[in-house]
């Protein structure tokens, strides 16, 4: 087995530099008979070429590897879709981004998903196959595809994604603090979408609303459990949309919403629909192209197919 430790430097404002590193090189010193190596991103997609090419050389040697992503949800979403067909190649998380909502999922719960950055229980841990989200759409250089792992958020939840991003950058705030800032932030602007959703060939919605969601695991935005049926492995996807409604009825909503209590709101029917799919299509209607978030990454499109991948992707879990 290999193990190899993707860094990005700049997750979670670089604070893992004082110590997840330090903790890798102690581990590599005291495993000196084990194949195991550092490697640092240095800009967009690095870590998606970088993964690509040690599950190639592993894969050529006969050897299995752990690719660990080092950093959020947006550098887990790289080392993902860099390894995706490498049958050799398993998906390892070390949390110490601002999101690392992939591995609250892994851990079943947000008091738990600090455990993954304990390597001890990172070399005690098993392999897991889980499901993939594959994206396709059109754009002038043709047909583009990528996999998603944990979730897709559309409308008011992506604008707010791509908004605690920023405050992320640019801010002492981090995780879901950070997503809560964004929150009041965007209801200032309040701007959701208009689209036409499909799943399974049905009709799902079509018109405005606030917020659409896709999802493989339950959560997003730095622990907000958004789609608490959710299971990583159950060959489905999870499709849920909040209609459009005023700033004080989200707001009043909001705490139900971010600890995935959501359905237990008396009339909650009446502006959330929700089904399971295998396959979801997605069109803006009001624009030729729509702004999402995928696993922390945005994305610009226009009609975009999300379709399920049962059991696609090996991840690490301890």
């Amino acid at each position: 087995m290999r193990y190899a430790f993707i860094v990005n430097p700049i997750s979670g404002r670089g604070g893992h530099d004082r110590g997840i590193v330090h903790s890798i090189e102690a581990l590599i010193a005291n495993h000196n008979d084990m194949d195991m190596g550092i490697y640092y991103t240095q800009g967009n997609k690095d870590a998606v070429e970088l993964s690509k090419t040690l599950a190639e050389e592993a894969s050529k040697a006969g050897d299995e590897i752990i690719v660990f992503a080092c950093g959020g949800d947006g550098t887990a979403h790289e080392v993902a879709n860099g390894i995706y067909g490498y049958d050799n190649a398993i998906l390892g998380l070390i949390p110490v981004g601002s999101g690392n909502d992939l591995a609250r999922e892994l851990a079943r719960g947000d008091r738990n998903f600090k455990e993954y950055t304990n390597l001890d229980l990172q070399m005690k841990g098993h392999p897991r196959k889980i499901d993939v989200m594959k994206l396709s759409w059109e754009d002038e250089g043709g047909e583009q595809s990528c996999i998603a792992v944990n979730g897709i958020n559309i409308g008011f939840d992506g604008d707010t994604a791509v908004k605690a991003n920023e405050i992320k950058t640019n801010s002492f705030l981090s995780g879901s603090l950070a997503y809560i800032a964004a929150v009041f932030s965007t209801l200032v602007k309040k701007i959701g979408q208009n689209l036409k959703i499909t799943a399974d060939g049905e009709n799902f919605h079509e018109g405005p609303l606030l917020l659409a969601t896709v999802s493989n695991g339950g959560y997003c935005g730095g622990g907000i459990r958004s789609c608490p049926f959710a299971i990583l492995d159950d060959g489905e996807l999870e499709l849920m949309a909040i209609e459009d409604m005023s700033r004080m009825s989200f707001v009043s909503k909001f705490p139900k919403y971010r600890s995935g209590m959501l359905f237990e709101i008396k009339g909650v029917d009446n502006i959330v629909s929700y089904r399971r799919a295998k396959e979801i299509v997605v069109e803006p209607l009001a624009d030729e192209t729509m702004k999402f978030v995928a696993d922390g990454e945005t994305l610009h499109t226009g009609k975009v197919k999300i379709e399920i991948v049962p059991k696609a992707i090996t991840v690490w879990e301890i």
